[in-house]
């Protein structure tokens, strides 16, 4: 199967409790591959320091927007 019609196809064909099974897997995937490319991270900084790394496409962290996180904070 090389196209994504023809494992639609092979997807419908299966019974409903495959189908459930299927979709949980393919849930699950795509849940794991979003949480490890969209999570702050740990890295090593100057002098042995940690500093967090925001993730891809994680607005700037700028004076304005730190002070509206912390206004926001319950």
């Amino acid at each position: 199967m090389s196209t994504l019609s023809e494992i639609e196809a092979a997807a419908e064909t299966l019974p409903p409790d495959q189908q459930e099974q299927l979709f949980r897997f393919l849930a699950a995937r795509l849940r794991r591959s979003e949480n490890s490319t969209r999570r702050a991270k740990l890295v090593e900084g100057p002098n042995g320091t940690l500093l967090l790394e925001a993730a891809p496409g994680a607005p700037p962290m700028t004076t304005e927007r730190v002070k509206q996180m912390l206004e926001d904070f319950p």
